[in-house]
């Protein structure tokens, strides 16, 4: 009976491997294709909040490097501008 198992165990083990590949295969297929309209809706308004957040920042670096007569006159232009 060991004679057997010892045979048979490096080819159990192979129909394992094999099957843990397969599935993992059809398991990212399945997640691949899970994405759905939401998740793209999501995205794109994740996507706006970021360009929002970068154009803010760089309007902050600019007046963090700028001189005070730049600043000032940067800051009533903000005023001036209607909020977003």
């Amino acid at each position: 009976m060991e004679g057997v198992i010892a045979v048979a165990a490096p080819f159990v083990m192979i129909v394992a491997i094999v099957y843990l590949v397969q599935n993992g295969k059809s398991r990212r297929a399945e997640l691949s294709r899970g994405r759905s309209r939401e998740d793209d809706v999501v995205a794109a308004s994740m996507q706006q909040q970021i360009d929002k957040l970068t154009d803010r920042i760089a309007v902050l670096e600019r007046l963090v490097t700028d001189d005070d007569r730049r600043l000032s006159r940067e800051i009533d232009r903000l005023r001036e501008r209607p909020p977003v």
